[in-house]
């Protein structure tokens, strides 16, 4: 036990002699996540288009005036021709075009399908298919007002205080649909990677300065070195912890409903986890700059792409949802998730705690297994 608080009080030491570095894992990466928060999480609302009435008929104007009514479109012009309107969307100052061509009012009143076309800038397939959505829905409205118009010619009346039946939508845990309360616990898999990164780059650093060999050379067993290195490194997470779930109920109102020690149990076991990782690819490697593009590629891509933060995981081929499920990332993401938002314990997630648990003990394990085979 005093070899273990030996090392952990060397491991202090040297992050206390590079103070940047120290606050760079625990603020600096608050910052971050709350920087990636507010670029990943941002609700797309007045995009600017430009709308064509070819047909300049009262019919033509109610349904363009639901485009300029609704908060999510912001008709920034009016062109005079399809040509205009098309040049304005190719050079990428409106992201959008409504053309109603001449001949709506007469189709719509003969009872006819009027013709609308809507041009969308593809190059950001995310905002296009939001605003082919939106274009959607507006259209469908005004296609209800229309058949009212219809019925009423022909001496049906309809109470439009007293619909049919009554459609009633509730969102669980999350009523507002507000995108960055799910993406927030998510981006945390991601800055929860800076202290098993700095963990890794200080085996790393030891290998290179020729440090780890004359430690070697002690008494100190191996596994005692590694769990005196890691500790310091498990408690700077707890920490950033703390500091990610105030970033998020201060600054982005996300709401936390379960449990503080839960979130620090299976925040814990993600660090474990992540740890080994880093201590397993600092003994394969002897430098800190391969040490730091292998973690650093394995800690941040992976849980970007395919942790289920941005992608539902349902939505991926087989392949990658097998591939998804052997990422740490994708199993704390659940959790985070479910404390946050749902409220939920552990003990809900209990396969994807003793996952995490599993990796940690075989990560670091093979740590210190690597690190025998190659000093000992």
């Amino acid at each position: 036990m005093n070899s273990i608080l030996s090392v952990m009080r060397k491991e202090f030491r040297h992050m206390l002699r590079d103070p940047w570095a120290l606050v760079t894992v625990t603020f600096g990466a608050a910052l971050l996540m709350v920087l990636m928060a507010y670029t990943f999480s941002a609700d797309i609302k007045n995009v600017p288009i430009v709308a064509v009435d070819g047909d300049r008929s009262p019919q033509s104007r109610a349904y363009l005036k639901h485009f300029a009514n609704d908060v999510f479109f912001d008709i920034v012009r009016w062109a005079s021709c399809y040509e205009e309107a098309r040049e304005l969307v190719r050079s990428g100052r409106v992201h959008a075009a409504v053309v109603v061509p001449s001949g709506f009012a007469e189709a719509t009143l003969r009872g006819d399908q009027g013709q609308v076309q809507i041009l969308v800038n593809g190059t950001d397939p995310t905002v296009a298919q939001q605003i082919v959505g939106n274009a959607e829905a507006i259209s469908a409205n005004y296609s209800v007002e229309l058949l009212e118009q219809r019925l009423a010619r022909v001496g049906f009346s309809f109470d439009g205080e007293s619909p049919l039946f009554e459609f009633r939508v509730r969102a669980l845990f999350n009523p507002n649909l507000k995108e960055v309360n799910s993406v927030l616990p998510g981006l945390m898999a991601v800055v929860l990677a800076m202290p098993a990164l700095s963990a890794a780059l200080s085996l790393a650093r030891e290998r290179e300065q020729g440090s780890l060999e004359g430690l070697m050379a002690t008494p100190i067993r191996r596994y005692q070195l590694l769990i005196g290195k890691v500790v310091p490194y498990l408690l700077l997470g707890l920490l950033d912890i703390f500091l990610f779930t105030v970033a998020g109920l201060v600054v982005f109102g996300v709401p936390f409903r379960g449990s503080v020690v839960d979130l620090v149990a299976a925040s814990g076991l993600f660090l474990l986890a992540n740890v080994g990782i880093g201590l397993l690819i600092s003994s394969l490697v002897r430098s800190q700059m391969a040490a730091l593009i292998i973690a650093g590629f394995l800690f941040m891509m992976p849980p970007i792409n395919e942790a289920g933060i941005f992608h539902p995981l349902y939505a991926m081929p087989p392949d990658a949802q097998m591939q998804a499920m052997v990422w740490p990332a994708t199993h704390y993401v659940a959790i985070a998730r479910g404390i946050f938002l749902k409220g939920a314990g552990l003990s809900t997630f209990a396969f994807d705690a003793l996952f995490l648990l599993g990796m940690g003990v075989v990560f670091n394990g093979l740590a210190v297994w690597r690190l025998k085979k190659k000093l000992g």
